[in-house]
C-alpha cells in the first residue's frame, strides 16, 4: 500500500537501485548544540512522511541476495562517487553496472546537503534519481527507468514537511494531458509526541479503466518502540519495531493482501557487533523461509564482506550469496 512504485505493473522497482536516500528521511532542522536541553528535538519527535511509517521494522529484517556480487566505490572529488557492480548468479546473466553520486553544495544541516543526483547504466537500462529540498520544508524529487528505446518508468515526487505535518503528491507514469497512470496523495498528522495519523489515496487511470483506493494509518511510539497500522480496501500492514539496546534490535511484521486473499507474517532481528566490526541480520515468515545476512567490515582497509542465505523449507528452495566491497 505504501510502495508506490510496487504499484505500477510495468515497471517494478529494481533491486539494486535502493541505496538512495528516500523521501521523508532527512531531518528538517539542524541540530543546535549549544541549544537548551528542554528545547531540543531529536529526530523520533519529528513528523516524517506516511509512506515511510514502516521504514524502522523493515530496515530490521534481512534483505538476501543470490550468487556473487562484486562492488567498487571510487571517491573522485570530495562531492563526486563513481561505483562499478559486477552480479554474477546462476539463476540470471552475469551483468555490470556502472553508477555515479553527485551530492551538491547547498546544506541545509550536519547530514542534509542538496541537490542529490545517482544515476546507474547496465544491461541496457538506465536509472536516474534526483533529489532536492528548496527550503527546509519543501523537498522534490524524480525517478527515470529508461531503456535504450524508451521510458519505461518515471516518477515524480513532491512534499511538504511542516511542525506538526507532512503532505505529498506522487505521480508514476502520470500525465495531466491525457489522463493516465498513477496518482497517490499522503498525509500524516502528529497529534501527540507519541501519535500520528494519517492516510493515503491512490487514484490510477490507464487501460480503459479506472479505479481508486483509500488507506488509513497511524503510528504509536515511545522511545524504544514503534507501531503501525495500515489499512484498506488493498489490505492491512501492521508493524512493530522495537529497539533492546544499542546493538539489538527487533520488528514483526504482518501483510494481508486482499486482492490475492494471502498473508504473510515475518519477524526478524539485527544485532550490531561494534568490536567485530560485525553485524547480523535475521527473519523467518509464516511461508516457511529463513533469511540471514551477515555483514564484517576491516578496520585496516576499506573493505565490507557479506554472506546471504535463505532457506525455504515449504518450496525445498535455497539461495545463497557472497558480496565483497571495496571502498
Amino acid at each position: 500500500m505504501g510502495n508506490i512504485v510496487a504499484s505500477a505493473k510495468s515497471a517494478p522497482p529494481p533491486d539494486d537501485f535502493s541505496l538512495t536516500p528516500e523521501f521523508g528521511l532527512v531531518s528538517d532542522e539542524p541540530i543546535k548544540k549549544d541549544a537548551a536541553p528542554a528545547k531540543e528535538e531529536s529526530d523520533s519527535c519529528k513528523v516524517g512522511s506516511f509512506e515511510e511509517l514502516p521504514r524502522k521494522t523493515k530496515e530490521v529484517l534481512a534483505k538476501p541476495f543470490e550468487g556473487c556480487k562484486f562492488t567498487w566505490n571510487k571517491m573522485i572529488t570530495d562531492r563526486f562517487q563513481a561505483t562499478h557492480t559486477i552480479n554474477m548468479s546462476s539463476f540470471k546473466p552475469a551483468n555490470y553496472k556502472f553508477g555515479t553520486t553527485y551530492v551538491g553544495s547547498r546544506k541545509l544541516g550536519p547530514n542534509e546537503q542538496y541537490p542529490i543526483l545517482i544515476s546507474e547504466y547496465g544491461g541496457g537500462v538506465i536509472q536516474f534519481q534526483g533529489i532536492h529540498s528548496f527550503t527546509n520544508e519543501i523537498q522534490a524529487k524524480a525517478v527515470v527507468h529508461a531503456t535504450d528505446k524508451s521510458f519505461s518508468m518515471y516518477q515524480a515526487d513532491v512534499g511538504y514537511k511542516g511542525e506538526n505535518f507532512s503532505a505529498q503528491i506522487t505521480g508514476v507514469n502520470a500525465s495531466v494531458i491525457n489522463p493516465q497512470g498513477i496518482w497517490v496523495g499522503h498525509y500524516l498528522q502528529r497529534i501527540s509526541k507519541s501519535l500520528s495519523l494519517g492516510g493515503e489515496l491512490m487514484f490510477q487511470h490507464g487501460m480503459g479503466a479506472k479505479a481508486a483506493f483509500i488507506t488509513y494509518g497511524g503510528m504509536y511510539k515511545d522511545d524504544k518502540s514503534e507501531f503501525v497500522v495500515k489499512t484498506g480496501e488493498q489490505g492491512t500492514h501492521l508493524c512493530y519495531y522495537n529497539k533492546g539496546n544499542d546493538q539489538v534490535e527487533c520488528g514483526v511484521e504482518f501483510e494481508y493482501v486482499k486482492q490475492i486473499g494471502e498473508s504473510v507474517t515475518t519477524f526478524g532481528y539485527s544485532i550490531d557487533l561494534p568490536k567485530g566490526l560485525s553485524k547480523f541480520k535475521g527473519s523467518i515468515d509464516t511461508d516457511w523461509s529463513v533469511t540471514g545476512v551477515l555483514e564484517k567490515r576491516f578496520e585496516a582497509f576499506p573493505f565490507c564482506f557479506s554472506l546471504s542465505g535463505l532457506l525455504n523449507h515449504k518450496k525445498n528452495q535455497a539461495k545463497f550469496g557472497i558480496g565483497f566491497t571495496i571502498g
